[in-house]
């Protein structure tokens, strides 16, 4: 078995290619793009908006009863069960009534 060389056919001189150079393009700044949509946007708004409630129940459910608030409640509680409130004049009444009407009209 005979093993005939590959290559070019004639000469038995090697000629290697000639690559081309490599030509350098011109850099131009190119800046990448994004958007956000408008549904993205109200999502964001939502979230923020529903962490901002939560941390403000926290802070609400974490900080301690008001002793005198607590206090005030207990002489009322105890006033209503001696019935002191029961036969109130009218001015009296009617300052209550005034006051329950600013507290719902936010005055």
């Amino acid at each position: 078995m005979t093993i005939d060389k590959i290559g070019g056919i004639g000469g038995g001189s090697y000629e290697p290619r000639k690559s081309t150079p490599v030509q350098k393009s011109e850099s131009k700044e190119s800046f990448d793009n994004i958007s956000i949509s408008d549904t993205a946007k109200q999502k964001a708004s939502e979230a923020r908006i529903q962490a901002e409630v939560q941390t403000i129940a926290q802070k609400i459910v974490a900080s301690p009863v008001d002793s005198e608030r607590s206090t005030k409640l207990k002489e009322v509680k105890e006033k209503l069960k001696n019935g002191d409130y029961d036969n109130l004049s009218p001015e009296i009444l009617n300052a209550v009534a005034d006051r329950i009407a600013e507290s719902f009209l936010g005055r």
